[in-house]
């Protein structure tokens, strides 16, 4: 079950940051459309905001993801590190 959680929990960041990094991107592009073309390259005729913001929501389930796994493996390092911890510490008590 705890896995289930852990993938949902990584599933919703993805979601998140691709939905904040679509709007993100679109308002860039509404802003300063130019710095928008030198940077995507978009194909002409395209609607900035748009384009911008399938780009910005690309990226943004790259990041989310990125981060959310990230803080998961360091999750799962500090639980570990208890079991190391609460194992030793059952060690000393049985010796003493």
């Amino acid at each position: 079950m705890t896995f289930l959680r852990y993938f949902f929990f990584v599933l919703g960041a993805a979601i998140l940051t691709s939905i904040v990094g679509g709007v993100f991107a679109s308002v860039v592009a509404l802003i300063s459309p130019e710095f928008v073309k030198g940077l995507f390259s978009p194909p002409d005729g395209t609607s900035l905001p748009r384009y911008a913001a399938a780009v910005g929501a690309i990226w943004g389930v790259f990041l989310g993801a990125g981060v959310m796994g990230f803080c998961l493996g360091l999750m799962t390092l500090v639980q570990i590190a208890k079991v190391f911890t609460k194992k030793k510490g059952d060690d000393d008590s049985h010796a003493a």
